[in-house]
Protein backbone atom coordinates (compact mmCIF):
# COMPACT_ATOMS: atom_id res chain seq x y z
CA UNK A 1 0.00 0.00 0.00
CA UNK A 2 1.37 3.44 -0.71
CA UNK A 3 -0.13 6.98 0.48
CA UNK A 4 -0.90 8.86 -2.88
CA UNK A 5 -1.60 12.79 -3.32
CA UNK A 6 -3.69 13.23 -6.15
CA UNK A 7 -3.94 17.36 -7.12
CA UNK A 8 -5.66 18.89 -10.03
CA UNK A 9 -4.50 22.89 -11.02
CA UNK A 10 -6.86 25.02 -12.18
CA UNK A 11 -5.41 26.96 -14.31
CA UNK A 12 -6.23 30.50 -14.46
CA UNK A 13 -5.08 32.43 -17.77
CA UNK A 14 -5.48 36.02 -18.94
CA UNK A 15 -3.41 38.58 -21.15
CA UNK A 16 -1.12 39.68 -17.99
CA UNK A 17 -0.48 35.41 -17.46
CA UNK A 18 0.24 34.78 -21.01
CA UNK A 19 2.19 38.32 -21.32
CA UNK A 20 5.46 36.75 -22.43
CA UNK A 21 7.02 32.59 -21.54
CA UNK A 22 8.91 34.08 -18.34
CA UNK A 23 5.52 35.23 -16.72
CA UNK A 24 3.22 31.95 -17.92
CA UNK A 25 6.33 30.12 -16.56
CA UNK A 26 6.37 31.38 -13.46
CA UNK A 27 2.59 31.28 -12.81
CA UNK A 28 2.25 27.73 -14.00
CA UNK A 29 5.67 27.18 -11.44
CA UNK A 30 3.67 29.00 -8.91
CA UNK A 31 0.15 26.90 -9.53
CA UNK A 32 2.25 23.52 -8.94
CA UNK A 33 4.12 24.54 -5.60
CA UNK A 34 0.67 25.63 -4.26
CA UNK A 35 -1.40 22.80 -4.94
CA UNK A 36 1.67 20.54 -3.60
CA UNK A 37 1.73 22.95 -0.32
CA UNK A 38 -1.41 22.28 0.18
CA UNK A 39 -1.39 18.29 -0.23
CA UNK A 40 1.36 18.15 2.41
CA UNK A 41 -1.04 20.47 4.82
CA UNK A 42 -4.02 17.81 3.81
CA UNK A 43 -1.01 14.50 4.56
CA UNK A 44 0.27 15.87 7.89
CA UNK A 45 -3.55 16.85 9.30
CA UNK A 46 -4.08 13.36 8.33
CA UNK A 47 -1.00 11.77 10.64
CA UNK A 48 -2.60 14.29 13.18
CA UNK A 49 -5.77 11.72 12.66
CA UNK A 50 -3.60 8.31 12.90
CA UNK A 51 -1.89 7.89 9.56
CA UNK A 52 1.94 7.37 10.14
CA UNK A 53 3.15 6.63 6.62
CA UNK A 54 4.67 9.46 4.05
CA UNK A 55 3.37 10.84 1.30
CA UNK A 56 4.51 7.48 -1.70
CA UNK A 57 3.85 9.48 -5.00
CA UNK A 58 2.48 12.47 -5.98
CA UNK A 59 0.21 13.01 -9.17
CA UNK A 60 -0.35 16.71 -10.54
CA UNK A 61 -2.62 17.12 -13.60
CA UNK A 62 -2.25 20.57 -15.42
CA UNK A 63 -5.39 21.04 -17.79
CA UNK A 64 -6.19 20.70 -21.75
CA UNK A 65 -4.51 24.08 -24.08
CA UNK A 66 -2.60 25.08 -21.41
CA UNK A 67 0.48 24.18 -24.00
CA UNK A 68 -1.71 26.00 -26.91
CA UNK A 69 -1.68 29.02 -25.38
CA UNK A 70 2.27 28.76 -25.13
CA UNK A 71 2.24 29.92 -28.32
CA UNK A 72 0.58 32.99 -27.58
CA UNK A 73 2.93 33.95 -24.80
CA UNK A 74 5.81 32.81 -27.12
CA UNK A 75 4.67 35.32 -30.02
CA UNK A 76 5.99 38.38 -30.14
CA UNK A 77 4.34 42.10 -28.85
CA UNK A 78 3.01 42.93 -32.68
CA UNK A 79 0.83 39.87 -32.19
CA UNK A 80 -1.27 40.74 -29.00
CA UNK A 81 -2.89 43.65 -31.08
CA UNK A 82 -4.87 40.71 -32.35
CA UNK A 83 -8.63 40.25 -31.30
CA UNK A 84 -8.54 36.65 -31.63
CA UNK A 85 -5.99 34.31 -30.96
CA UNK A 86 -6.03 32.74 -34.70
CA UNK A 87 -4.99 36.13 -35.77
CA UNK A 88 -2.57 36.45 -32.87
CA UNK A 89 -0.75 32.89 -34.06
CA UNK A 90 -1.14 34.32 -37.69
CA UNK A 91 0.59 37.77 -36.80
CA UNK A 92 3.72 35.39 -35.27
CA UNK A 93 4.07 33.07 -37.84
CA UNK A 94 4.21 35.84 -40.81
CA UNK A 95 7.46 36.66 -39.50
CA UNK A 96 9.28 33.43 -40.09
CA UNK A 97 7.85 32.69 -43.99
CA UNK A 98 10.38 29.92 -44.73
CA UNK A 99 9.26 28.15 -41.51
CA UNK A 100 5.26 28.71 -42.78
CA UNK A 101 6.36 27.01 -45.95
CA UNK A 102 7.94 24.68 -44.25
CA UNK A 103 4.27 23.68 -42.82
CA UNK A 104 2.44 24.11 -46.41
CA UNK A 105 4.96 20.76 -47.11
CA UNK A 106 4.99 19.10 -44.31
CA UNK A 107 1.16 19.05 -42.75
CA UNK A 108 -1.29 16.55 -44.26
CA UNK A 109 -3.41 19.64 -44.97
CA UNK A 110 -3.27 22.59 -47.31
CA UNK A 111 -4.63 24.70 -45.39
CA UNK A 112 -3.76 28.50 -44.17
CA UNK A 113 -4.40 27.39 -40.33
CA UNK A 114 -2.31 24.47 -40.32
CA UNK A 115 0.72 26.42 -42.18
CA UNK A 116 0.47 28.99 -39.61
CA UNK A 117 0.64 26.39 -36.70
CA UNK A 118 3.22 24.04 -37.88
CA UNK A 119 5.66 26.82 -38.79
CA UNK A 120 5.33 27.44 -35.00
CA UNK A 121 3.93 24.27 -33.09
CA UNK A 122 8.04 22.98 -32.95
CA UNK A 123 8.67 25.82 -30.67
CA UNK A 124 5.39 25.53 -28.22
CA UNK A 125 6.63 22.22 -27.65
CA UNK A 126 10.10 22.41 -27.09
CA UNK A 127 9.32 25.11 -24.51
CA UNK A 128 6.24 23.40 -23.08
CA UNK A 129 8.94 20.26 -22.44
CA UNK A 130 11.73 22.76 -21.02
CA UNK A 131 9.00 23.95 -18.68
CA UNK A 132 7.83 20.69 -17.11
CA UNK A 133 10.51 17.99 -17.24
CA UNK A 134 12.35 20.08 -14.78
CA UNK A 135 9.16 20.64 -12.98
CA UNK A 136 8.27 16.90 -12.57
CA UNK A 137 12.17 16.51 -11.23
CA UNK A 138 12.26 19.72 -9.02
CA UNK A 139 8.81 18.11 -6.92
CA UNK A 140 9.51 14.50 -7.37
CA UNK A 141 5.78 14.35 -8.75
CA UNK A 142 4.38 12.60 -11.70
CA UNK A 143 3.04 15.12 -13.93
CA UNK A 144 0.38 15.20 -16.46
CA UNK A 145 1.21 18.46 -18.59
CA UNK A 146 -2.40 19.60 -19.61
CA UNK A 147 -2.01 19.52 -23.81
CA UNK A 148 -0.59 21.27 -26.29
CA UNK A 149 -0.95 21.55 -30.42
CA UNK A 150 1.65 18.82 -31.26
CA UNK A 151 3.24 18.22 -35.28
CA UNK A 152 4.28 15.11 -35.71
CA UNK A 153 6.75 13.60 -38.19
CA UNK A 154 3.92 12.79 -40.71
CA UNK A 155 2.91 16.17 -40.69
CA UNK A 156 -0.54 15.65 -38.77
CA UNK A 157 -1.59 18.06 -36.05
CA UNK A 158 -3.38 16.55 -32.59
CA UNK A 159 -3.90 17.92 -29.61
CA UNK A 160 -1.60 15.76 -26.90
CA UNK A 161 -0.67 15.22 -23.27
CA UNK A 162 2.51 14.71 -22.26
CA UNK A 163 3.43 13.18 -18.98
CA UNK A 164 6.64 13.52 -17.00
CA UNK A 165 8.01 11.36 -14.21
CA UNK A 166 9.44 12.16 -10.90
CA UNK A 167 13.07 12.25 -12.39
CA UNK A 168 11.57 14.72 -14.79
CA UNK A 169 11.66 11.91 -17.76
CA UNK A 170 9.24 12.02 -20.51
CA UNK A 171 6.98 9.01 -19.74
CA UNK A 172 4.38 8.50 -22.60
CA UNK A 173 2.48 10.76 -25.11
CA UNK A 174 -1.62 10.95 -25.51
CA UNK A 175 -3.28 11.79 -28.10
CA UNK A 176 -6.50 13.16 -28.53
CA UNK A 177 -9.26 10.81 -29.84
CA UNK A 178 -12.54 12.67 -29.56
CA UNK A 179 -12.62 16.25 -31.34
CA UNK A 180 -14.82 18.96 -30.38
CA UNK A 181 -17.52 19.47 -33.25
CA UNK A 182 -16.94 23.03 -34.47
CA UNK A 183 -13.41 23.30 -32.92
CA UNK A 184 -10.84 20.53 -33.38
CA UNK A 185 -12.73 18.68 -35.97
CA UNK A 186 -12.34 19.12 -40.10
CA UNK A 187 -15.71 21.78 -39.77
CA UNK A 188 -15.53 25.20 -41.46
CA UNK A 189 -14.23 26.52 -38.63
CA UNK A 190 -12.07 23.72 -36.59
CA UNK A 191 -8.77 22.95 -37.02
CA UNK A 192 -9.04 19.73 -38.66
CA UNK A 193 -7.08 18.28 -35.75
CA UNK A 194 -5.99 14.40 -36.81
CA UNK A 195 -7.23 11.90 -34.14
CA UNK A 196 -5.11 9.67 -31.71
CA UNK A 197 -5.31 5.79 -31.60
CA UNK A 198 -8.15 4.99 -29.41
CA UNK A 199 -5.45 2.73 -27.62
CA UNK A 200 -4.27 5.02 -25.31
CA UNK A 201 -0.69 4.87 -23.17
CA UNK A 202 -1.18 3.07 -20.04
CA UNK A 203 1.64 3.63 -17.97
CA UNK A 204 2.74 1.60 -14.70
CA UNK A 205 3.46 3.51 -11.52
CA UNK A 206 4.13 2.88 -7.67
CA UNK A 207 0.21 3.64 -7.24
CA UNK A 208 -0.96 1.35 -9.83
CA UNK A 209 -1.40 1.77 -13.58
CA UNK A 210 -2.16 5.53 -14.74
CA UNK A 211 -4.10 6.63 -18.08
CA UNK A 212 -4.41 10.26 -19.45
CA UNK A 213 -7.67 10.91 -21.21
CA UNK A 214 -7.67 14.19 -23.04
CA UNK A 215 -11.08 16.60 -22.36
CA UNK A 216 -13.93 15.19 -24.19
CA UNK A 217 -12.14 11.26 -24.19
CA UNK A 218 -13.31 11.43 -20.78
CA UNK A 219 -17.17 11.37 -21.51
CA UNK A 220 -19.15 8.30 -21.98
CA UNK A 221 -21.16 9.50 -24.95
CA UNK A 222 -20.91 12.50 -27.93
CA UNK A 223 -22.28 15.75 -27.69
CA UNK A 224 -24.19 15.38 -31.21
CA UNK A 225 -25.52 12.45 -32.89
CA UNK A 226 -23.56 12.96 -36.25
CA UNK A 227 -20.05 13.00 -34.79
CA UNK A 228 -17.70 10.04 -34.58
CA UNK A 229 -16.79 9.45 -30.86
CA UNK A 230 -15.50 6.60 -29.29
CA UNK A 231 -15.83 5.61 -25.66
CA UNK A 232 -12.66 5.22 -24.75
CA UNK A 233 -13.75 4.01 -20.95
CA UNK A 234 -15.25 0.60 -21.69
CA UNK A 235 -11.96 0.20 -23.78
CA UNK A 236 -10.35 0.88 -20.93
CA UNK A 237 -11.97 -1.71 -19.17
CA UNK A 238 -11.45 -4.62 -21.66
CA UNK A 239 -7.29 -4.02 -21.00
CA UNK A 240 -8.10 -4.50 -17.63
CA UNK A 241 -8.74 -0.78 -16.07
CA UNK A 242 -6.63 1.58 -14.47
CA UNK A 243 -6.08 2.45 -11.00
CA UNK A 244 -6.28 6.56 -11.86
CA UNK A 245 -7.11 8.15 -14.84
CA UNK A 246 -5.94 11.77 -15.61
CA UNK A 247 -8.28 14.20 -17.06
CA UNK A 248 -7.19 17.46 -18.47
CA UNK A 249 -9.74 19.36 -19.63
CA UNK A 250 -10.75 23.16 -21.23
CA UNK A 251 -14.56 23.77 -21.64
CA UNK A 252 -16.17 26.60 -22.10
CA UNK A 253 -18.81 25.67 -19.39
CA UNK A 254 -18.26 23.11 -16.76
CA UNK A 255 -19.56 19.58 -17.13
CA UNK A 256 -18.89 15.81 -15.17
CA UNK A 257 -17.95 14.12 -18.18
CA UNK A 258 -16.09 11.76 -16.21
CA UNK A 259 -17.74 11.05 -13.17
CA UNK A 260 -20.19 10.15 -15.62
CA UNK A 261 -18.15 7.64 -17.73
CA UNK A 262 -16.71 6.60 -14.54
CA UNK A 263 -20.39 5.74 -13.11
CA UNK A 264 -21.18 3.94 -16.38
CA UNK A 265 -18.55 2.00 -16.60
CA UNK A 266 -15.87 0.67 -13.99
CA UNK A 267 -12.61 1.09 -15.67
CA UNK A 268 -11.21 3.40 -12.95
CA UNK A 269 -10.94 3.11 -9.35
CA UNK A 270 -9.87 6.94 -9.07
CA UNK A 271 -10.22 9.78 -11.69
CA UNK A 272 -8.82 13.29 -11.29
CA UNK A 273 -10.18 16.34 -13.61
CA UNK A 274 -7.87 19.65 -13.86
CA UNK A 275 -9.91 22.48 -15.49
CA UNK A 276 -8.70 25.61 -17.76
CA UNK A 277 -10.69 29.06 -16.98
CA UNK A 278 -10.78 32.22 -17.75
CA UNK A 279 -10.53 34.59 -20.87
CA UNK A 280 -7.83 35.17 -23.21
CA UNK A 281 -8.80 37.30 -26.81
CA UNK A 282 -11.86 35.48 -27.91
CA UNK A 283 -11.72 32.57 -25.77
CA UNK A 284 -13.32 31.98 -22.52
CA UNK A 285 -12.94 28.75 -20.17
CA UNK A 286 -15.11 28.00 -17.11
CA UNK A 287 -15.17 24.48 -14.46
CA UNK A 288 -14.82 23.14 -11.38
CA UNK A 289 -11.91 20.67 -10.70
CA UNK A 290 -12.32 17.22 -8.81
CA UNK A 291 -10.86 14.49 -7.65
CA UNK A 292 -13.83 11.33 -7.81
CA UNK A 293 -13.57 8.16 -6.94
CA UNK A 294 -15.78 4.89 -7.29
CA UNK A 295 -16.93 3.04 -4.55
CA UNK A 296 -19.16 0.50 -5.50
CA UNK A 297 -21.99 1.46 -8.00
CA UNK A 298 -21.37 4.78 -7.22
CA UNK A 299 -18.77 7.84 -8.07
CA UNK A 300 -18.25 10.02 -4.55
CA UNK A 301 -16.32 13.11 -4.62
CA UNK A 302 -13.40 13.17 -2.48
CA UNK A 303 -12.25 16.79 -3.62
CA UNK A 304 -13.55 19.73 -5.76
CA UNK A 305 -13.22 23.53 -6.61
CA UNK A 306 -15.48 25.81 -5.06
CA UNK A 307 -15.03 28.27 -8.10
CA UNK A 308 -15.64 27.50 -11.87
CA UNK A 309 -14.64 30.88 -12.97
CA UNK A 310 -11.01 31.26 -10.67
CA UNK A 311 -7.59 30.13 -10.69
CA UNK A 312 -6.57 27.49 -7.45
CA UNK A 313 -6.55 23.58 -6.69
CA UNK A 314 -7.83 20.53 -5.37
CA UNK A 315 -6.23 18.06 -3.03
CA UNK A 316 -6.86 14.65 -1.93
CA UNK A 317 -4.80 12.38 -0.20
CA UNK A 318 -5.44 8.30 -0.89
CA UNK A 319 -3.98 4.87 -0.33
CA UNK A 320 -3.46 2.47 -3.38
Amino acid sequence: MIRVALVAVQLEINAEVLASPDAYQLHIEGAATRALDAADRQARNADDEGWDDDIGARLVVFPEVAGSLALYALAPPAARRAKTLAGALASAAVRRPFDVLRGVATTRLLDARHAVIAAIAPDGERWWKSVFGPLAKRHEAYVVAGSYLRLGADGALTNASLLFGPDGRLLATTDKVNLVAGMEDGSRRGLALHRGDATVPVVDTPFGKLVTLIGYDGCREPHTTTERFVALGPRIAERGGVTVVANPTARKDPGDGLRESLADTRFARLGVTAHLVGNILDLTYAGVSEVVERDGNAVKVLARGEHQDRGGHVTAVVTC
